[in-house]
């Protein structure tokens, strides 16, 4: 559960309403230079930087084309998927996609609030998703019909799903304990034939 400053408290104690945009974080790896960078879009109509996970971060503008679906906490350790779908054909989010690797990047969605007359943001971002991206397959609609990129994220407890890859080989095992021999044979068991009724 987010924690609201005393702003943000007044204006929901006013009644008049809340306005908010979404700001979407990706830190990717580049093709090319081997390097996490990180690009940002949020749903504002210009590029606007703002402090987020105490960085300061460009994000570029995308306006309403950005939807995200509803986004519920729960407490516990469920791995939830989260749905971000972003326009295809803009040249940021080309970029995101063909000069990153955008398989396992790391994602962080934020809420900004913002004053409901001016429109300028009342506080710091609130962060409410952090996880991983998951997929992001591009879906290119016939003529008439928009095109879009729907990103599955999935939130941080999916790591707890991983196994332990260090410990798939006999030589890990052993390190670990030289009278190990459990997987002795697991790299030559299965080219072996066995006859019906052997051993």
């Amino acid at each position: 559960m987010p924690e609201l400053d005393a702003y943000q408290l007044a204006q929901a104690a006013e009644r008049q309403g809340t306005d908010a945009h979404v700001l979407l974080w990706i830190a990717a790896r580049h093709r090319t230079t081997r390097v996490i960078e990180g690009i940002g879009f949020w749903t504002g109509d210009d590029h606007q930087t703002f402090i987020t996970s105490g960085q300061s971060r460009l994000y570029f503008g995308a306006g309403a084309v950005i939807e995200v679906a509803p986004i519920r906490a729960a407490i516990g350790l469920k791995v939830q998927t989260h749905r971000v779908t972003l326009p295809p054909l803009r040249d940021e989010v080309r970029q995101a996609l063909r000069a990153y690797e955008p398989r396992n990047a790391e994602v962080e969605i934020h809420v900004c609030p913002m004053d409901l007359q001016s429109g300028l943001p009342v506080s710091d971002p609130i962060r409410m998703v952090k996880g991983t991206l998951n997929e992001a397959p591009e879906a290119f609609g016939p003529k008439g019909e928009a095109s879009r990129v729907e990103l599955s994220i999935s939130t941080s407890a999916r790591r707890l799903t991983f196994g332990l890859p260090l410990f798939r080989s006999s030589a890990a095992l052993k390190l670990r304990n030289a009278s190990d021999r459990f997987r002795e044979y697991s790299d030559v068991a299965g080219d072996w034939t066995v006859p019906w009724g052997g051993k």
